[in-house]
Formats: C-alpha cells, structure tokens, sequence
C-alpha cells in the first residue's frame, strides 16, 4: 500500500525523478524508428493472432495478403508495429536455436520466418515503389542482396565454382538468369550476376542494387540501361527478393491517410494502385495498412472494386481497460527505477495513486496516447514540486465525491487553485484539450508541404500557375523523376530533394545526385529553372560544383525544425520558409505576412 513508503524512500525516489535527464513516458507519442518499451498486448491480441494466421497462410501458398487495421488517434497504431518487430526478433531467435539442435533446415520449421518492415507515413506518390524497396533493404540488411544473390546465381543459374582454374561463365550465367526473369528483369539479373561472380564490378553493382544514381559510363560498364528508381525495375527487384528470400515480408504501411492529408485525392488514388500492384504482383507477401479509423470510409470510396474485394475484413484497435492502464503505469515505472539501478517501490504506481489512474481513465475512455500524456503531466507536477505526492493522493480521494454539477455555458468557470482536486479537474481537461502532431520531416514529406505552399501563396496572390507532383523526363532513353513541377509564367520550374532519411544531417552523395537530375532536367529543355531543398550544411566538392556551373537551380537549405515549420504550416497559410520558396517562384509576393488572428470583438463576449 502507499501507506508503506517510508518518507525516506518516498524523497530517494522522488530525487531520481528530479535528476533523471529523462522522465518516464516521456515518448507518449509512438514513432516508427524509436522501439516502444513496454507493450499491453491484450487491447491487440485478436489483431495479433489474425496477422499471424495471415502470415502462416502466405508461407504456405506465397499468395500476397492485405489487411487494413484502424484505430482513432492515440489508439496505438504505430505501436503494433513495435510489437509485432519484438515477436519477429523472439521468433528468429527461436527458429536459430531449433536449428542449431536439430540441425536442420530453418525454412522447414514452424513457426514460420518473418520479416515486418515499417514504411514510413507520408509515402506519398513520389516514388514510393523505390521507398518501399529501400526500407526493405535497410530493414533486412545489406546481407539480403547476398542471399538473394547466392542463391539465384549460384544455386540455381549454375555459378557454383568448378574447380580452381574453372570459373564460371557470367554471360553464360546472365542468359539463363534472363530467361527465367526476361523483359524489365534483366538489369536486375545482370546486376545480381556482376554482385555475386565480378570482384572486380561487385561495388559498382551494389550501388545500382541499393539504388544509387549512377553516371551513364558506369552504366555502360555493367551493361545496364536502366535504374532502380524506375518503378517498373523497381518492383521487379521487389519480386525477385521476395521470391528467393525463403520468409515471409509484412509491409507495415503507417498513417495511410497522409497522402490525402497533403496533396489530396490524387495522391491517395494514386498511392492506392501502388499498393494494388505489389498486392497483384508480388509474391510472399503480407500488407498491412493502418489508418484512421474516422477516415476509413473515404478511403474504400477512392479503392476500386478489385482491391476492396480482395482485402482481408478489416479489424479494429481497441482501447485500454483500466487494469491495462494500471499495469502499462507500473511496468513503465518499473523499468524507470531499473534503469536508474533502483528496487521499485512496494507501491507501483508511485509517484502517483490508484485513484487518480482511475481518473485518468475515466477522463481518456482507455485512449492510450491521452492516458500516458495525463500520467507524465501528473508526474512533471511532483518532481517540479507543482504538487506534492500528498497533495495528489489527498485530491484524488476526494475529486469524484466533490464534483459539482454541470455548469450552463454563459457561466465563467472560477477555479480556486489553492485546492489540489480543482488543480487536478483544470490540467486534465486542459491537456485532453491539446492536439498532438507528430511531424516526419522526409523527403515526401517535404516535397509535398512545399508544393502545398507554393499553390497557398499562388492562390493568395491570384497567380495563374498549375503544379504536378512526380514529374517524369526522357534522359536518352532513360525515364528520369523530379519531385514536382511548376509552371508560371510560360516557364517550367523542377522541384526535387535528395533521397535522404532526415533533415538533421548533411545529405551527402544524395543531394548531388539531386542536384545532377535538376541539371539533366535543365539540359534536357524539361525544365528551364529548378529548386532544390536540402539538409543545412550539405556540402561536397561535386555538390557545390553542379551548384555553381548551374545559376538556374536554386539550393533553399532546411534544418529539422524549419521543416516541422513548412509541413505543419503548409496546410493553412505557408511559413516563412514556404513563403520565401514561393518567392523564388512568384517574385512580386512582397514579405512574408502572417494571417492576423481576428481578436474577439466585446459584442461577442457578451
């Protein structure tokens, strides 16, 4: 009981709060690349046994399957992905000792091997086959090219070696790699084929299969047309993986909503048959697809028949029962006292009580993201010494007893914050209050909140212009993609951003190839001027070079910050970012002027 702290202990553990760099439940807000600590699987357990059902069943006949999970905000979408990574480590761990001790075959055991590979939001339409591709390679490892590679070419094409002085014939190994994969597969077995038996080539075609941009001499040099980027190449390379990796992939696509969320209908349609394409086309693999459960209808309106036919009925995140919250609050705080090398206190839910987790519950229906948010406010309150631990448990006793009847609207609330409970009544509706946003400054991302300001400022400055995201150029006989195009003014304007992971660090060898589209574009007459937006800082002898020789393209220089800026923004009225690049444009605009917010006038206080 909480009565059994000692006052002692009570001020130890209150003193590691204080000095801990981080507190607990400081991450409410679950994303992709940062793994969730503690996981309540109850609320998800029927989601869980129906995916693995689905996994177990494509194993088995290499049918592709998909199924939609919804969940309102704060539900735990992003989280199940956590989970289920966490299974799939117990689960090769697993399949490696079974192994081991029979000394068998891992491909003949069940369970069965899996990989889920997170695709972040916001995929939009903006070469989202090469996303899809390069969050499985570097989810899987660059090891997968070598068991894909070892396999087709030296298993099945006939690469093994002879003898010392007996290699094998890699043209020989090429042609019947191409008739088993012919058309737009055969870049893809060149390239595997020079990976896995040319020492001599093997980098410059790791590079092409990791989809680097390479020059057209080394093209040349591996006897290769095209490139990875292209969707069609790109989705062959897809087929061939998943086809030879001897497990099951699940795509788990997160927030599908976010292409209508920034650039409308279009998007989302378009993002729709990408997905219908690796359903239709692609073998082995598992899709699932998480969306808002409030706009789940409008997504089945843009879905055309065949795919809505073919999906797995949909199922549907439930939210935290009161004990999961009790048990979610004292695992996390468990953790939190081990990690700071403490016994936990013998009561659980310190720093807090019983009462108010119930609360709390009361207050969010069992919403994960709310309930965690309200117990790390109510923990911020102890350790800022806002209240004391006393304080807390005093208020939450009586808060329920003392509360008073619903007041009428014209009513101004009076709150006396000498008394906890009242303090306690004011933060939780102002926190439940917030709204919460978490922003993934990516390329796509970025690419389509600075197309969304560029048509803000346009409209708001009555300019006659039109836009195209994922606009397509001939470069000789190879399709090149630039991320939007504008047209104002009978001139064309590219807009494109480097393939990069983030906006916190220089973009490297990628924002040279970046900057090598715009100037091919520009050669090619596509384009007559272009913008590029890199990370702040990027730099590179080559980079800085086609930057200086090229007047026509227009470096705008992004931090992580900045960019949360321009997508949270884009949506209403363009920041100051997003304005200046809507300048570059639109020259006559005039400065960056934020909306006034119209202040309430006295007749409607009244």
């Amino acid at each position: 009981m909480y009565s059994e702290l000692s006052d002692d202990d009570k001020e130890m553990y209150l003193d590691v709060l204080r000095e801990a760099p981080i507190l607990p439940f400081s991450n409410f807000v679950s994303r992709g690349d940062i793994p969730d600590k503690i996981d309540i699987s109850r609320p998800r357990s029927y989601i869980d046994r129906e995916v693995y059902r689905l996994v177990r069943q494509t194993y088995r006949d290499r049918s592709a399957r998909l199924i939609p999970i919804l969940g309102s905000a704060g539900t735990g979408k992003t989280h199940a992905y956590h989970s289920f990574k966490d299974k799939e480590r117990e689960n090769r761990k697993k399949l490696k000792e079974t192994a081991e001790a029979e000394e068998i075959d891992t491909s003949q055991l069940e369970p069965t091997d899996w990989t889920i590979i997170y695709i972040p939001s916001p995929p939009a339409s903006i070469r989202v086959l090469l996303h899809v591709y390069t969050c499985i390679i570097e989810d899987v490892g660059p090891e997968i090219l070598d068991i894909v590679s070892e396999k087709l070419v030296r298993e099945k094409w006939g690469g093994k070696k002879g003898g010392l002085f007996q290699k094998p014939k890699i043209e020989e190994i090429i042609q019947k790699g191409i008739r088993e994969f012919p058309g737009v597969f055969a870049d893809c077995v060149k390239a595997l084929v020079t990976y896995q038996l040319d020492k001599s080539k093997k980098a410059l075609a790791e590079r092409w299969l990791l989809g680097e941009d390479l020059q057209p001499e080394e093209l040349s040099e591996l006897g290769i047309n095209s490139v990875v980027e292209e969707d069609d190449v790109c989705l062959a390379m897809i087929k061939i993986i998943t086809e030879n990796l001897d497990r099951v992939l699940i795509l788990y696509f997160d927030e599908l909503e976010s292409p209508y969320r920034m650039l409308g209908e279009a998007a989302e349609r378009k993002f729709l048959e990408i997905l219908k394409r690796l359903y239709n086309e692609v073998k082995g693999l598992v899709i699932i697809i998480a969306v808002l459960k409030e706009i789940w209808p409008r997504i089945l309106e843009i879905a055309d028949p065949p795919l809505r036919s073919r999906m797995e009925p949909e199922e549907e995140l439930k939210p935290f029962s009161l004990n999961d919250l009790k048990i979610f609050f004292s695992k996390s705080m468990e953790t939190f006292w081990e990690d700071n090398n403490l016994n936990p206190p013998l009561y659980p839910l310190f720093p807090l009580n019983e009462k108010l987790i119930e609360i709390i519950y009361e207050k969010t229906q069992g919403n994960p993201r709310n309930s965690i948010k309200l117990c790390r406010r109510f923990i911020d309150k102890v350790v800022t010494e806002e209240m004391s631990v006393e304080e807390l448990l005093e208020a939450s006793a009586t808060i329920v007893a003392t509360a008073k009847p619903p007041r009428r609207e014209q009513e101004e609330e009076v709150v006396d914050f000498s008394k906890p409970r009242e303090v306690i009544k004011k933060t939780i509706e102002e926190i439940l209050a917030e709204e919460e946003y978490v922003i993934d400054v990516n390329p796509s991302s970025v690419a389509g909140a600075t197309l969304k300001s560029i048509i803000k400022a346009g409209e708001e400055k009555n300019k006659d212009f039109n836009t195209q995201m994922e606009y397509k150029f001939m470069m000789g006989k190879r399709s090149q993609t630039l991320a939007a195009l504008i047209e104002f003014g009978g001139k064309k304007w590219g807009l494109e951003i480097p393939s990069i992971k983030t906006f916190d660090r220089s973009a490297g060898v990628a924002g040279y190839y970046a900057a090598k589209r715009l100037k091919d574009a520009i050669d090619e007459k596509a384009i007559d001027s272009a913008i590029l937006i890199v990370p702040a800082g990027s730099s590179g002898a080559k980079f800085e070079s086609i930057l200086e020789n090229n007047q026509e393209i227009h470096k705008i220089e992004l931090t992580n910050e900045t960019g949360e800026s321009l997508i949270a923004s884009a949506l209403t009225y363009p920041s100051k970012e997003g304005w200046e690049i809507a300048r570059i444009i639109f020259p006559d605009i005039g400065e960056h002027t934020p909306p006034q917010v119209e202040e309430p006038s006295e007749d409607s206080e009244q």
